[in-house]
C-alpha cells in the first residue's frame, strides 16, 4: 500500500505538470522557464497553493489573488493520471504482470517487493505509464481543439528508445509471448525491438493517410502522433487492434448523430479513442489473440 500511495502520488505531480504542458505546447509558450500563474489576474501561484489536488480543493477552487473560479479540470486532470500510475503500478508490478500477454511473468519465486526495484517488470510499467502520459496529453490537446507540436511527440520516442536500451523486451511483450519466450529469461533483443518498432511505425503512416482521407473529428495532427506513438512503443498488432476500436467507436458516434442530430452536436476526437483503446489493451492484453510469429 505504501508503494502504490507513493505511486498515485508521483501520479498527481506528473498530472499538475502535465495541466502546464497542455495549456502552453500549442500555445508556443516556456514550460520549464516559467513559474504557474493565474490565467486570469497573470499573478504567480503561492508553492503552498500549488500542491496537485489538494491545492485546488484548499482554495475551494478559486484564485487566490482574484478569487475568480479555476477550473475543475485541473484537479480532474491531476486525479486522472495519479489512478493510471497507481492502477498500472498493481496491475503490472504487485500482480506480477496478470494483464500482460506473457503467461510466464508470474513465474516468480517471492513477491515482487523482495526483486524491488531489480523486479523486471519495472521497465515494463515505466515504458507503459511513459507511452499512457503522452497519449493523455494529446487527448487534452486535442479536446481543446489545439495541435500538439510534432517535437513533444519525439520526446516520448526518445524516452521510447531509453527504455528499450535498458530493456529491450518492453516493447515486444506479444512477440515474446507468442514465441514463448518468458521475460525472465529470455530479455529480447535490440534487433527484434527495433524491426517491430519500424513496422509499427510504417503501419502508423499507412493508417494515417487512411483516416486523413476519411477527416476523422478534431485535429488529424494529433491522431497521427496518437498512432505513431502506439506504434513504435508497441509494434504493429495493438496498433491494428487500437485502430479496430477506434474505428468502432467513430462509427458509432456517426450513426448516433445520424439517428439524433439535434440532440448530439459533441463528438468526442480520434486521439481520445486510441487513448481509451490503449487503456483497454493494456487491462485486458492477456486475452487478445496473439499472432503466430513464427509461422
Amino acid at each position: 500500500m505504501v508503494f502504490t500511495v507513493f505511486a498515485f502520488g508521483y501520479g498527481a505531480c506528473f498530472g499538475s505538470f502535465l495541466n502546464v504542458v497542455v495549456w502552453r505546447l500549442p500555445r508556443r509558450m516556456p514550460i520549464l522557464l516559467a513559474r504557474s500563474h493565474c490565467p486570469k489576474c497573470k499573478q504567480d501561484i503561492k508553492s503552498t497553493d500549488n500542491i496537485p489536488i489538494f491545492g485546488w480543493l484548499r482554495l475551494r477552487g478559486k484564485c487566490r489573488n482574484c478569487q475568480l473560479p479555476i477550473s475543475p479540470r485541473y484537479p480532474l486532470v491531476e486525479t486522472g493520471v495519479a489512478l493510471l500510475f497507481a492502477v498500472l503500478f498493481l496491475l503490472i508490478i504487485v500482480a506480477h504482470g496478470i494483464t500482460l500477454p506473457a503467461s510466464t511473468l508470474t513465474d516468480h519465486h517471492g513477491n515482487w517487493l523482495s526483486e524491488f526495484p531489480g523486479c523486471p517488470l519495472l521497465a515494463v510499467y515505466l515504458h507503459q505509464i511513459t507511452l499512457g502520459y503522452f497519449l493523455l496529453s494529446l487527448v487534452l490537446i486535442d479536446e481543446d481543439q489545439q495541435k500538439s507540436p510534432w517535437n513533444w511527440t519525439l520526446f516520448g520516442l526518445i524516452l521510447h528508445g531509453l527504455w528499450v536500451l535498458i530493456e529491450p523486451s518492453v516493447g515486444q511483450l506479444d512477440f515474446l509471448a507468442a514465441t514463448q519466450n518468458p521475460l525472465k529469461q529470455s530479455q529480447g533483443t535490440l534487433t527484434q525491438a527495433g524491426i517491430l518498432s519500424f513496422l509499427g511505425l510504417a503501419f502508423a503512416g499507412l493508417f494515417s493517410l487512411i483516416f486523413r482521407w476519411l477527416k476523422v473529428p478534431h485535429q488529424f495532427t494529433n491522431c497521427s502522433q496518437a498512432m505513431i506513438l502506439l506504434g513504435i512503443f508497441l509494434g504493429p498488432v495493438v496498433l491494428c487492434w487500437s485502430i479496430m476500436i477506434m474505428s468502432a467507436s467513430l462509427l458509432v458516434q456517426w450513426g448516433t448523430k445520424r439517428i439524433l442530430p439535434n440532440k448530439t452536436n459533441s463528438t468526442s476526437g480520434a486521439a481520445l479513442q486510441l487513448f481509451l483503446a490503449w487503456l483497454l489493451i493494456i487491462c485486458t492484453w492477456r486475452w487478445w489473440p496473439m499472432i503466430d510469429w513464427v509461422a
